[in-house]
């Protein structure tokens, strides 16, 4: 089975459900999937098995939007539900380069950045950009705070003890 590859589109946050239903012999594709408007399969031609015999193939899916790898839990129960947890990629940007170029003349000169954003289909470029630099925002605003906070208490002249946060910064000074 070949579901880590289903590249998935939705605005939709939390779980919601799908379905596979084929019967064999033939191919079994993303396009088999029987999922909520919500959600658009990027790539219907996506392989997902082969059945070899005359059998029906049922499955029920659990869809979740996420960041990153997560493993699947394991369950010490050998899996008499009837689930079968695989792991789940969340990671829709497949490569990414960039480039920097200077131009101009004379003292006019000036650097221009480019990238080159390669994703799944399940996000834009643009959007993967847009999400990543907001992820770096956020990763740097407690250090901006920090600079602050120290800045704030020099022109004080207060005594006291500093945020965890400073010390670390001062730290990689």
């Amino acid at each position: 089975m070949n579901l880590k590859e289903i590249g998935l589109r939705s605005n939709l946050y939390g779980t919601c459900g799908a379905f596979i239903c084929a019967r064999g012999p033939g191919y079994v594709t993303a396009q088999d999937i029987i999922s909520p408007p919500s959600v658009e399969i990027v790539d219907n031609t996506q392989h997902i098995a082969r059945l070899t015999e005359p059998i029906d193939l049922c499955i029920g899916l659990q869809i979740e939007r996420n960041r990153g790898y997560r493993y699947s839990i394991k369950r010490p129960n050998n899996f008499q539900d009837g689930s079968y947890p695989i792991d789940a990629v969340f990671m829709p940007v497949r490569n990414a380069n960039h480039s920097i170029h200077s131009y101009g003349n004379g003292n006019e000169r000036q650097e221009i950045l480019f990238l080159e954003i390669w994703t799944n289909g399940s996000l834009t470029p643009k959007e993967a950009l847009h999400e990543a630099s907001r992820n770096l925002i956020d990763l740097f605003i407690p250090f901006l705070h920090g600079e602050e906070e120290t800045l704030h208490l020099e022109y004080n002249r207060h005594k006291g003890t500093l945020p965890l946060l400073l010390f670390m910064i001062d730290w990689l000074n």
